[in-house]
């Protein structure tokens, strides 16, 4: 009877335990699943064994290396499948925030190409690269990517100009039938000739419009103190009439021949300050940009005759209107 009792006991205990180990389990949440597993297989070997106290220690040794053989591995099948698990839980983490920057992606490229499409209406340039593109942004990003590529030799061209100082040299000098002549170090490239062309288009409209005119230099007469100075309008209008407004006349289209470039101008009524402009504007761009070995006002060039030219046939006969001479070629009349 004593024995029965204390077997019942035992499994009374060992019922206990397991409910407790059970009630541990689900409290944690399911954590430590490896452990609460070891436990609950330890409770109910313990309860086995104090049952089986008649049974003999041989079968009691083996039924204990039988349950840690399996709580172990439980709790490596139990460790492997939540490291699966959270590996999971990563890898569907990572494809959220992988679609949520993709959504970003899409709405600043389609904010783009409609801030692409509402200038396209003002600039030529937008508009050739939106066409073909069919709305791809992609194919919009190669269009700049292969223009820039193009034009990426012009710039970041570095300064060329030289520090050897212009040699300027004046002729016999006609204003209304005058060569200029310009030498550079090296033969002037195609890439060179646009910009050196400007100079003297820049020259020509001012001169164009009477800014040659050393009548009306108030500013310069009082160049100590120009501030609040008194600008007289009667002398500004005075030499703007219509017989005596400064301008220029003509001028050719630049012509090269290696190193040389030349330009016949028809000063008209101008004054010859505009010569000192044009010095001073091709000694600058001597040093910025190219090398000029020299300029030459007047004259003629031996080595580049100007013969045939349309250019620089011109009657000297004294004009009574302009009191200078006439604007017309030999021949003409105008």
């Amino acid at each position: 009877m004593r024995a029965s009792a204390a077997r019942a006991n035992a499994r009374a205990r060992g019922a206990i335990d397991a409910r407790g180990t059970r009630r541990r389990r689900r409290r944690e949440g399911g954590g430590g699943g490896a452990r609460a597993s070891a436990r609950r297989r330890a409770g109910a070997i313990g309860t086995r064994a104090t049952a089986g106290e008649g049974a003999g220690e041989t079968r009691g040794s083996d039924e204990d290396a039988d349950a840690a053989r399996e709580a172990r591995r439980e709790a490596r099948r139990r460790t492997g499948g939540r490291g699966e698990t959270r590996g999971d839980g990563a890898s569907a983490s990572g494809t959220r925030a992988g679609d949520e920057e993709g959504e970003d992606a899409r709405a600043a490229n389609e904010k783009w190409m409609e801030i692409l499409k509402e200038e396209s209406a003002r600039d030529p340039e937008i508009a050739a690269l939106l066409e073909g593109a069919n709305g791809d942004p992609k194919a919009v990003e190669a269009k700049i990517r292969e223009r820039f590529e193009q034009k990426k030799a012009k710039i970041y061209q570095e300064r060329s100009g030289s520090t050897v100082p212009t040699l300027v040299r004046f002729r016999e000098v006609n204003p209304f039938n005058c060569w200029i002549w310009v030498e550079s170090h090296n033969a002037i490239a195609e890439m060179e000739k646009p910009l050196f062309e400007e100079v003297f288009k820049a020259w020509f409209v001012l001169g164009k419009l009477g800014g040659f005119n050393s009548y009306n230099m108030q500013a310069g007469e009082n160049f100590d103190s120009v501030s609040f100075m008194d600008y007289s309008m009667e002398q500004a209008h005075e030499f703007s009439t219509d017989t005596s407004s400064h301008v220029f006349h003509e001028m050719s289209e630049v012509e090269y021949k290696a190193e040389w470039a030349r330009v016949w101008v028809d000063l008209g009524t101008a004054d010859e300050m505009a010569f000192d402009v044009l010095i001073n504007s091709l000694i600058q761009f001597s040093r910025e940009y190219f090398g000029l070995k020299q300029v030459i006002v007047g004259g003629v060039n031996e080595d580049w005759t100007t013969e045939g030219s349309e250019y620089g046939d011109v009657d000297l006969m004294v004009d009574e209107t302009f009191g200078r001479g006439p604007r017309g070629r030999l021949g003409s009349s105008r």
